[in-house]
């Protein structure tokens, strides 16, 4: 009788196969999904570092041509 009693709370073949399952696959779950995040997040920040880039090469380039021009003003002033 008692043994019959506590056999209901137990958990047969097929609740601690559920059981393994959502312990294993939860936590896998979240391990894809923290590293795909990290990894876009990665990639992203490399897309604007290069872009970045570009633009501080494009902004030398505009200060050299503007100073270049002053060059040019000051000697044409100066003559």
């Amino acid at each position: 009788m008692i043994s019959d009693i506590l056999g209901i709370w137990a958990p047969g073949p097929l609740e601690l196969l559920i059981i393994l399952l959502l312990f294993m696959a939860v936590p896998v779950v979240l391990i894809i999904l923290v590293v795909m995040y990290v990894t876009r997040g990665s990639k992203e920040r490399e897309k604007l570092h290069q872009k970045m880039a570009e633009l501080t090469d494009e902004l030398k380039l505009t200060q050299e041509q503007l100073q270049g021009q002053k060059k040019g003003e000051s000697s044409s002033k100066s003559g």
